[in-house]
């Protein structure tokens, strides 16, 4: 008579086995299974009826799934919870933050400021930045985003396809799937006032900024929640830059492909940078 115990012993040996063999294809299933999970009972309490908090928990629980994923796959291929580089060391840390923060400042701020706006750049209300109001500080700048994905997104995924791929490829492929596993909060109205292609468009342009800031600082997730937060609060900032100021239309469309062609081009800029600076050292 067979051992009944073989059968989970099993199971669990092979689970064991795809997650060392293909950790990056269950990564991302897990990631997508836990994400949407939740995203996809959001809809029904967006409304007067339900109070903002379960919304907000939901948006949250949902957004720990690239976290979760990296774990759970970590685990079930290594046995422990080693899922990234924290702390690498101060002057990789500072260096990837001033450069990245710089190149989203342009990128993602005043780039867009100064396209989608029909008046000069000093018109631009640039003492608006000194206001601690403009920051839009809430549950998405951290919580909602950054602090719940990047571990997975930067601190996981994007190591592994950087090694097997290598930067620009390992970003083109991270860029439409980090996009798409947003699908299901395109259902929340205004949760986004660009479409799915100028989402893409724009989170691939931010792609190859946040994996030029990666590989500054050694894949430092810190350094990646930051940027992330930066680019939450991005839009906000913008806005008060232009308070008032007439506007180019169609101004999503600008903004996108501002965004596209500035964050691909600087970032393709700064890894290439990085190659030339590691040939000429000894």
């Amino acid at each position: 008579m067979a051992d009944l115990t073989e059968q989970p012993a099993k199971t669990k040996s092979a689970v064991a086995h795809f997650a060392q063999t293909r950790p990056l294809i269950l990564f991302f299933l897990l990631a997508y299974a836990w994400s949407w999970t939740f995203w996809l009972i959001v809809p029904p309490f967006v409304s007067d009826n339900h109070p903002d908090v379960v919304y907000i928990l939901l948006f949250i629980a949902g957004a720990t799934g690239p976290t979760v994923a990296a774990l759970l796959t970590r685990w079930l291929s290594h046995s422990d919870l080693k899922i990234c580089p924290v702390w690498t060391g101060w002057s990789r840390v500072i260096t990837g933050l001033m450069v990245g923060l710089a190149c989203f400042i342009v990128v993602t701020l005043v780039a867009p400021s100064i396209a989608t706006t029909r008046a000069p750049a000093s018109a631009l209300h640039w003492g608006a930045l000194l206001h601690w109001s403009v920051y839009g500080i809430n549950y998405s700048t951290l919580l909602g985003g950054p602090l719940n994905e990047e571990p997975g997104w930067r601190g996981f995924a994007l190591p592994r396809l950087q090694e097997r791929y290598g930067p620009v490829m390992a970003t083109m492929i991270l860029a439409p799937l980090w996009a798409a596993w947003h699908l299901p909060l395109f259902q929340i109205k205004g949760w986004s006032s660009a479409n799915l292609w100028q989402f893409l468009l724009i989170l691939t342009g931010v792609s190859f900024l946040m994996t030029a800031a990666a590989n500054l600082s050694k894949f430092s997730v810190i350094v990646a929640i930051v940027l992330h937060a930066f680019f939450n609060t991005s839009s906000g900032l913008g806005n008060a830059l232009k308070n008032g100021l007439p506007i180019r239309v169609p101004e999503m469309l600008i903004y996108t492909l501002t965004v596209f062609v500035c964050g691909t081009t600087i970032g393709l800029a700064v890894l290439r940078l990085q190659r030339t600076w590691r040939r000429a050292e000894p």
